[in-house]
């Protein structure tokens, strides 16, 4: 981990001395996760190559105001989840129309399960309840979606999500609770469903 955020400064600091293939092997490096993080997002490839090209260019103009405090790697995710979040607010406004007010009332509706919030969702489930949880975090509200996706697919710490998105960690912590809390109804009832369904 140190070597490797050290290597990225190198590069950091090669590109700002001038070198642009020192940016192209961070490019080359990163390119892969911020994509698959973006097409979460969007879910939609083609939006996510667009919004991934933006994604660099603007990490290319604002490289000198990386300072190194955070990861190059935690840099890189904040700017693609702005881009990401930028563009569905112009653009899919009914995407972003919940806050957490909203989501704090849904909450006090539904009893959440202590274990299940507290846990990482990947850990949870066969490759079947995988499907099932993708498909209920791509109908969560975008800014619940993106704690979601940064904490339990990319594996941030919580330190490094409220880096990310701009929250504090209690905000962070709160956004994650209330959505896996709304994962696990939406896979409660699919299992209900499916049960119900075997005994027909």
């Amino acid at each position: 981990m140190v070597f490797a955020m050290e290597e990225d400064l190198q590069y950091v600091r090669a590109t700002l001395g001038g070198d642009f293939d020192a940016f192209e092997r961070l490019v080359d490096k990163y390119q892969g996760k911020i994509f698959r993080h973006l097409r979460k997002m969007v879910s939609d490839s083609s939006l996510a190559e667009d919004l991934l090209q933006d994604t660099f260019l603007n990490a290319y103009r604002g490289l000198n105001g990386f300072s190194g405090a955070s990861s190059f790697s935690t840099w890189l995710f904040r700017i693609a989840t702005n881009v990401a979040l930028m563009y569905l607010r112009r653009d899919r406004p009914e995407t972003v129309e919940y806050d957490d007010k909203i989501m704090s009332e849904l909450a006090d509706v539904l009893t959440p399960s202590p274990e299940f919030v507290s846990t990482p969702l990947e850990v949870l489930l066969s490759q079947e309840g995988k499907v099932k949880i993708e498909q209920a975090i791509d109908k969560l509200p975008v800014l619940y979606r993106s704690v979601v996706i940064l904490r339990d697919v990319e594996g941030f710490s919580l330190e490094e999500v409220a880096n990310i998105v701009g929250a504090s960690i209690p905000a962070v912590k709160s956004r994650l609770h209330r959505a896996r809390h709304i994962v696990r109804e939406t896979l409660t009832s699919y299992y209900i469903e499916k049960g119900s369904s075997r005994n027909l």
